[in-house]
């Protein structure tokens, strides 16, 4: 289980990606049983942002189904 916020989870992909260990960063998420993200649409978010945390989320939504 792990509990962040958008926020966070927003900078911790940006920075995977930046350092080239996205693939890495978004199999560790997906490992999570549970994914607790708070905040969400409280935080205006980049465009590079909201691209990340979208494919995260549906890898993650597509992965469970």
């Amino acid at each position: 289980m792990r509990f962040t916020t958008t926020a966070t989870l927003v900078s911790e992909l940006i920075e995977a990606r930046d350092e080239k260990k996205l693939l890495r960063f978004q199999k560790q998420i997906a490992s999570y049983e549970l994914l607790i993200v708070d905040k969400l649409g409280f935080v205006p978010l980049s465009k590079t942002g909201a691209e990340l945390l979208f494919e995260m989320l549906r890898h993650r939504l597509t992965s469970c189904s």
